[in-house]
């Protein structure tokens, strides 16, 4: 250890030169070390502290002050090496920003920055992703948590709306439910696993295919609009159960008209459950097309169904034009005329097709003379579109 009031080797005598020489590299050889920091000290000169733990020490660039360098018992000045190493305290770096965070990955605008007193943020590209603060993990941007399957080659994303009116947190149940339960809201944003109760049923629009047992000994339904169709019976129902059109239906209540489009049902009964009649022989059964008409002068017709408009084609000589097409030619026709005399129909199959029937008005009292009478009757059942 040595040190020197000053570099400075004044002129003297040869022995005092060597004296004040040898000093001067002493104190050189031993960095300046000693107990207190070295007298008249310059810009950058280094000096060990052997009082300081055998800190080395620099003065800095005002030569106002040391400055500590690390021990010089200890490997690497006990300085982080670029190779790595274990860190003893704390490591404090600077503030940053997203565009350049503090510690990096070889990417400048990729990695971790201070974001505020104590949150963390992560950046990509230059742009703060998430941040982690003492309220856990929030994602920014919309951001999405992602599940990766086996591969990796697909996940499923979890992510939150375009817009938010207001912050709110959604906490899981404590374990899992039973088959079949479904996940549920108190509405103060606690989640549950349960069944449907009777209240969730209340005004709902459910969906179709409902069989009977869904709808069996659930409560009160105060309104349901369906689609598709409904197997079965509905029981234990008050209320609204449902809306044909629009018109509501009550559990027990008549209604003298009820207006349905394309209604769908299997069997029609009567209020005691009798006299069934299925859609395909009311549809067989009804006339597809019908008209009451004039045949004296211009023909011109009184009422009608499905008719289009009445060709004359000579005395008693008349072609029923259909406004609908016909499955077949193989229909029945009904007709009549307002004279017991005369006999009204087709004259051969051949006047029938699917479009329209061409039928003949004949006295039989006078040789079967073509005649045109006030009113002809004609009515038409078969296979319809």
């Amino acid at each position: 250890m040595a040190q020197v009031s000053d570099y400075n080797i004044a002129n003297a005598s040869g022995a005092s030169v060597r004296s004040d020489l040898n000093a001067v590299f002493g104190a050189i050889k031993t960095l300046n070390s000693g107990g207190s920091d070295p007298a008249n000290p310059e810009a950058f000169m280094l000096y060990v502290d052997t009082a300081d733990n055998n800190n080395l020490k620099i003065r800095n660039s005002s030569n106002n002050a040391f400055v500590t360098i690390g021990p010089v018992n200890t490997a690497n000045l006990g300085l982080f090496p670029t190779s790595g190493g274990t860190l003893t305290g704390a490591l404090t770096l600077p503030n940053q920003s997203a565009g350049t965070p503090s510690i990096n990955f070889g990417d400048s605008t990729t990695g971790f920055f201070r974001k505020a007193s104590n949150q963390i943020g992560v950046a990509a590209s230059g742009t703060e992703q998430l941040f982690l603060d003492q309220n856990g993990v929030t994602l920014n941007l919309q951001n999405e948590i992602r599940f990766g399957d086996a591969n990796s080659s697909h996940y499923i994303g979890l992510k939150a709306p375009t817009t938010i009116t207001s912050n709110f947190t959604l906490s899981l149940p404590a374990a899992d439910g039973s088959n079949n339960q479904f996940l549920t809201t108190n509405g103060g944003g606690t989640l549950n696993f349960a069944f449907p109760a009777a209240s969730d049923l209340t005004g709902s629009t459910l969906a179709s295919n409902i069989t009977a047992s869904s709808l069996t000994s659930v409560g009160t339904l105060s309104s349901l609009n369906v689609s598709g169709s409904i197997t079965g019976s509905i029981s234990n129902m008050s209320g609204t159960l449902f809306t044909l059109g629009s018109t509501a239906i009550t559990r027990g209540s008549t209604h003298s008209t009820i207006t349905v489009t394309n209604s769908r049902a299997t069997n029609f009964q009567d209020s005691s459950g009798n006299n069934s009649s299925t859609p395909v022989q009311i549809e067989q059964g009804r006339a597809k097309i019908w008209v009451n008409f004039s045949g004296t002068g211009t023909p011109s017709i009184r009422d009608d169904y499905n008719v289009s408009t009445i060709g004359d084609n000579g005395v008693g000589d008349y072609t029923i034009n259909f406004s609908i097409t016909m499955s077949n030619n193989d229909y029945c026709a009904v007709e009549m005329s307002n004279d017991e005399a005369s006999i009204f129909g087709p004259v051969d199959s051949t006047r029938l097709t699917t479009t329209s029937i061409r039928m003949d008005s004949r006295n039989v009292y006078f040789a079967n003379a073509a005649t045109d009478q006030d009113i002809y009757c004609v009515a038409i059942f078969g296979d319809g579109n």
